[in-house]
């Protein structure tokens, strides 16, 4: 059985919390200033390298008066947008009440529900009988615009692997449609999006749906440097309550080769296995042997990832 608390602060295989990011504070920087800017940003690069990442720590310092409503792109289960809608729809009516319960809903503005039902939309898409049309996804894809409306001050709407809509059958009019609803320069809503290189990307950019008229692309690095894992791998140690040795800190960091999962898959198994052999001390030390089991683990864990 893992350890929560290795998996917590050793974080792998996911969007890592904003105070355990380690190594990207100048492209979080970046993305900070353009979504305070209202600039709609593209973040890009390879699978597996931290660019979630980057988004929710970005989204997590952005200027408070700005709401978040974060949308996860589905992978493609089926080959419609329809699960994507009703994401975006659930999301903006979550924010929408909780708002409402804070009190902070401007007056004889209409609810999301409200706006749905005005554009004879229902909030379960299961209701229509049929695909959305074209029309029906377009006032969807506005509800961020609504929501800003509502409350009365922007928002970042962040489409998280957006690249996987692409594959759609009905994907290409849904990304249009993104495009034409929000690349006016608008400061009412802010998109943030993400998506892998090795993916979709390039048939977005491309006609007809030229995402790039939208997004500024923002490119994620696929590395961090071997110094900058030397230096703050060993805190991550610290606060598992382990000490890692000098030899066994290098042999994980060569062996991730400044690559951002590898190093932390390394990593979280050589802690893992030290918290295994020492089972009931209060303090580990990291060795070489420890070290190889996070190698092992590493490299098993990167080969199920392919």
């Amino acid at each position: 059985m893992s350890d929560p608390k290795i998996g917590h602060v050793l974080p792998v295989g996911g969007p890592v919390p904003p105070d355990y990011v380690i190594g990207r504070s100048g492209e979080i920087d970046q993305l900070v200033t353009r979504l305070s800017e209202s600039i709609h940003t593209m973040a890009s690069g390879e699978r597996k390298i931290g660019k979630t990442t980057v988004c929710d720590a970005a989204c997590a310092r952005v200027k408070p008066e700005l709401e978040i409503v974060r949308i996860e792109v589905p992978e493609r289960k089926d080959a419609d947008a329809r699960v994507l809608l009703q994401s975006i729809i659930d999301r903006c009516n979550t924010v929408s009440h909780a708002s409402a319960t804070r009190k902070v809903l401007r007056a004889a503005r209409p609810t999301i529900e409200g706006a749905l039902a005005s554009a004879g939309i229902p909030l379960n898409l299961d209701e229509l009988g049929a695909e959305p049309a074209p029309a029906t996804a377009r006032e969807i894809l506005a509800l961020p615009r609504t929501l800003a409306d509502q409350l009365g001050r922007p928002v970042v709407f962040f489409l998280d692997e957006i690249q996987r809509a692409v594959d759609y059958t009905d994907g290409e009019e849904m990304l249009q449609a993104l495009v034409d609803l929000y690349s006016g320069g608008q400061a009412d809503v802010v998109v943030l999006v993400d998506g892998s290189d090795d993916r979709m990307l390039e048939r977005m950019r491309g006609k007809p749906i030229q995402f790039d008229k939208l997004c500024d692309r923002l490119e994620i690095s696929s590395s961090i440097p071997k110094q900058i894992w030397r230096q703050a791998l060993p805190g991550r140690f610290e606060q598992l309550s382990m000490t890692i040795d000098p030899e066994a800190l290098e042999a994980i960091v060569e062996f991730g080769a400044e690559r951002p999962l590898a190093t932390m898959a390394a990593a979280q198994g050589a802690a893992l296995a030290a918290r295994r052999i020492n089972v009931g001390i209060g303090r580990t030390t990291v060795a070489m042997f420890e070290a190889d089991q996070g190698i092992e683990f590493a490299r098993r864990r990167l080969a199920d990832d392919i």
